[in-house]
């Protein structure tokens, strides 16, 4: 998963580049019906994401609900509430979201992640995480990690299941390797059950997990969580670019239409803003008399630093949409592929820390110098005697 992640983050940074907009197509709408069939990678983001003609290359889609329709020459990696695969896919396959169902052969690996997770494929080798896990075959090895798991079909090779609640094998199951097992009680396997290898029951008195296996929970655990996060931020992304248009069009003038000292002069006021306030705070905190404004402050310190991530983002979908299609306008849809650019960029090291980084304090910087100006200008308007 770990390789998976640099790798479609190396990919999004090429996408940065204008030598690289003919390695990829990118799609956003909140409806998305992919009818044509792109001869390059294929990037989507949306509510309601269905692909309908076959995919020569690899398809990334995070989404609300996502519909596989039509055959994947490469990989998949998918994220979403609800994913439906009905057609074959010849490399690997991620998938998280709510609800996953996988019913086409995967010639690759397959990781599956969701509350409830429905499969019959395929795939060399297997890895479920899931709440209701329901997987029918596997063409090679299967590591499930699950409440309630069912086995059915011909498995090809060795299988192993942790299980919190219970393991169901159903009539007719085969097994053509080892049936590794942890559950609170003892497995129900049916006569017409075939079990080529060993059946190894770990039972409920050792059911506290080995050092390798809280490995495997930690290693899976962080990479649901990060599934969670870049869903979460992209949702925060939209909403922000969508709900407050003007803000956001004012954020991203301010720091790309303006010089590059301009740039430079807005991180360091980002900078300064971010590592001065804690300062201030703890001045404040130390007096009695100011412990009230310290806490109002620090909520507002919290507050623009969340919001600077999130504009951080709306700046990289910002710069994208006027490198590659040379629009100036801040949209919801570039704005979430900024976000997910963003996001997926951070996990290289160093650079894209540093990346992440100068991102964020220039939109804070940017953040700041409007909010100011606003307040100032009320100010001189008020005093005046204008009309606000």
């Amino acid at each position: 998963m770990k390789r998976f992640r640099i790798a479609g983050a190396l990919l999004l940074v090429l996408l940065l580049t204008p030598g690289a907009v003919s390695a990829a197509t990118l799609a956003s709408a909140r409806t998305l019906v992919i009818t044509e069939a792109p001869l390059e990678n294929l990037y989507l983001t949306g509510t309601d994401i269905t692909l309908t003609v076959p995919l020569p290359a690899d398809l990334l889609a995070f989404g609300g609900t996502l519909s596989v329709a039509a055959p994947i020459a490469g990989d998949a990696l998918l994220g979403g509430g609800t994913i439906s695969i009905t057609h074959p896919i010849e490399g690997d396959l991620r998938a998280a979201g709510g609800q996953v169902t996988v019913s086409a052969p995967v010639s690759g690996d397959l990781m599956l992640a969701g509350g409830s997770v429905v499969a019959s494929t395929t795939a060399r080798d297997t890895r479920i995480i899931g709440g209701t896990v329901r997987l029918t075959g596997s063409g090679g090895p299967v590591v499930i990690y699950g409440a309630d798991v069912t086995l059915s079909g011909e498995f090809a090779g060795d299988v192993e299941v942790i299980a919190s609640d219970r393991i169901t094998l159903e009539e007719g199951t085969i097994i053509n390797g080892t049936f590794e097992y942890d559950a609170p009680q003892q497995a129900a396997i049916p006569a017409s059950a075939e079990i080529i290898g060993a059946v190894t029951y770990i039972g409920a008195s050792s059911y506290l997990p080995t050092i390798e296996q809280a490995k495997t929970f930690a290693l899976a655990g962080a990479s649901v969580l990060f599934v969670v996060k870049i869903i979460a931020v992209l949702i925060l992304a939209g909403l922000f670019a969508g709900l407050f248009p003007v803000f956001s069009q004012r954020v991203a003038d301010k720091a790309l239409a303006r010089t590059p000292g301009r740039f430079a002069l807005l991180g360091l006021l980002g900078f300064g803003m971010v590592f001065a306030t804690p300062m201030l705070i703890l001045l404040l905190a130390v007096s009695f008399v100011g412990i009230g404004v310290a806490f109002i402050l620090a909520t507002a310190y919290v507050l623009l630093l969340a919001v600077g991530y999130v504009y951080a983002g709306i700046l990289a979908g910002a710069a994208l949409s006027r490198g590659l299609m040379k629009r100036t306008q801040v949209t919801w849809k570039f704005a979430l592929l900024g976000m997910l650019a963003l996001y997926l960029i951070s996990v290289v090291p160093v650079v894209g820390g540093l990346v992440s980084f100068v991102l964020f304090l220039v939109a804070t910087g940017s953040i700041i110098s409007i909010l100011f100006h606003f307040a100032f200008t009320r100010t001189l308007l008020e005093e005046t005697g204008e009309d606000l």
